[in-house]
């Protein structure tokens, strides 16, 4: 199981992204946790260790990236969800970003995700 931490400002989207994973992903997906601001996720991924990150961009006190330089060596797929990508492309090129979702999510779309990256960590 991919153990899955969500990381969003908005409470329906960690709520939609978490039914989507439990409903559709239930045999490659356990939610682990979630988190509305970058302190409380980075407590979290240090605690829980996850194999995937699905995180928003733009957070309460910072952003996506601003979390993700506190961990230069990373364990985890991030995927990050967003409405707001073009104004941060430039910046996404640093990271090791495995894919970029478009809100509002789309099922099928996180779906085959998941399944593309537990078959990279799990093989076939």
């Amino acid at each position: 199981m991919l153990k899955t931490l969500i990381v969003d400002d908005e409470p329906d989207a960690i709520k939609s992204l978490s039914l989507i994973c439990e409903e559709y992903c239930k045999d490659q997906v356990k939610i682990v946790g979630s988190a509305y601001i970058i302190e409380e996720a980075y407590k979290l991924i240090k605690e829980q260790n996850p194999d995937v990150l699905m995180l928003d961009i733009d957070l309460p006190r910072g952003n996506a990236f601003d979390l993700l330089d506190r961990f230069p060596k990373r364990n985890f797929f991030v995927i990050l969800v967003s409405a707001y990508f073009d104004l941060y492309e430039k910046k996404m090129r640093k990271y090791d970003i495995h894919a970029c979702v478009d809100k509002p999510v789309d099922i099928d779309e996180i779906t085959s995700l998941m399944q593309m990256l537990y078959r990279k960590r799990y093989g076939d």
